[in-house]
């Protein structure tokens, strides 16, 4: 694979993560909403695409040349999907009241995935040049 070939892997790869998170936000609608089996497609299938397909970017966007700063924020993603689980465990192990209410954040950390998504849409969509290095010739 060339190099712009993994560039242009991981720039779709970035879309595909923004649109399942988009759609996550749906799905939980659904699931609150609609129908509770929906909730099915919320919390197993699609935070796959969330969590693990930045994941699997950041050797393609390492070996396209992606700057440093996108491939964190990719990890970042990975991180926060993790830590949506973590914050539900107080209200799946029913806790005791101080503690359930840890499990709120969850909407919060959501908002947060969905503001690094659109971090990572903005570096795919305008991407950051290569420094030139100071020691290299001319």
């Amino acid at each position: 694979m060339t190099r712009n070939r993994a560039r242009q892997v991981f720039d779709i790869g970035i879309y595909v993560v923004v649109a399942a998170t988009v759609l996550q936000f749906f799905l939980a609608g659904l699931g609150i909403f609609g129908s509770a089996q929906l909730f099915f497609w919320h919390t197993t299938v699609n935070p796959f695409l969330v969590g693990v397909l930045p994941l699997l970017l950041i050797p393609v966007g390492w070996y396209a040349g992606v700057d440093v700063r996108t491939r964190w924020l990719a990890a970042a993603m990975f991180g926060l999907v993790v830590l949506q689980s973590i914050l539900l465990f107080p209200y799946h192990a029913a806790a005791a009241e101080p503690w359930r209410e840890i499990s709120a954040l969850h909407a919060l950390n959501a908002v947060l995935i969905f503001w690094v998504a659109l971090q990572l849409l903005d570096r795919v969509r305008h991407p950051v040049a290569p420094s030139v290095r100071q020691d290299a010739p001319s």
